[in-house]
């Protein structure tokens, strides 16, 4: 079995096929939204601690009843807590393209896999509950998988900007490890979370209204 970290690494390199590039993790719709530079690591750390976290934690529940071999009807209410905290149509869909990528990725790396199966007999099911099918068939640690959430979200968004408002790349590298930074407080304990009342309700009402803008504009280099 390949080690914990290596396929957090592996599940979080922007080459991997899963039609990651073609989404800037709410960085377009922000800076169309009127977003200054000075503000994006706000920006990223308000993600970290807001609607990142909910990514995580309903990842994070969804490997645990995976592991548990727990009923299909725990699973969909997963995704109806993810959904319920979720509340922009917009970002619900750009996770549910997402998750299409990833469910194809595990169904190639390990075409063995029953809960990567279950998550392709699903429509459209959410990236963070098919990230956490993945970590149940590779025995990924819960914090490994929550820190994978975490750096995958901001390191989109950072890429984003450096094709939107170009700058220096080694400032955009300290943006990522700042926004990851805000978010590890809060790593062990989402990481013991089993039920999806558990997933944290956090939101960010003008993200998602940026979101929502951004969905129906005819002019824009990402889909979300």
């Amino acid at each position: 079995m390949v080690d914990s970290g290596t396929l957090a690494m592996l599940l979080a390199d922007s080459r991997l096929p899963t039609g990651g590039h073609t989404h800037s993790a709410g960085m377009e719709p922000a800076l169309l939204g009127g977003l200054k530079r000075d503000d994006i690591p706000s920006f990223l750390a308000g993600k970290s601690l807001t609607t990142t976290l909910v990514e995580a934690g309903t990842a994070v529940v969804a490997r645990h009843l995976f592991v548990s071999e727990a009923a299909p009807s725990e699973i969909e209410a997963v995704i109806a807590a993810w959904a319920a905290r979720t509340p922009s149509p917009a970002l619900r869909a750009a996770s549910r393209l997402l998750g299409r990528g990833y469910t194809r990725i595990g169904q190639s790396v390990w075409p063995r896999s029953t809960s990567v199966a279950f998550c392709a007999s699903l429509r459209h099911p959410p990236r963070a509950v098919v990230l956490g099918a993945i970590a149940a068939t590779t025995s990924m640690k819960p914090t490994d998988l929550v820190r994978l959430v975490v750096y995958e979200e901001a390191q989109n968004a950072a890429s984003a900007v450096l094709k939107l408002d170009p700058l220096d790349p080694a400032t955009v590298v300290s943006w990522v490890l700042d926004a990851c930074e805000v978010a590890e407080p809060f790593v062990n304990q989402l990481s013991l979370i089993t039920t999806p009342e558990a997933i944290p309700a956090l939101s960010s009402p003008q993200a998602e209204g940026w979101a929502e803008a951004h969905s129906v504009m005819k002019k824009r280099l990402f889909r979300a």
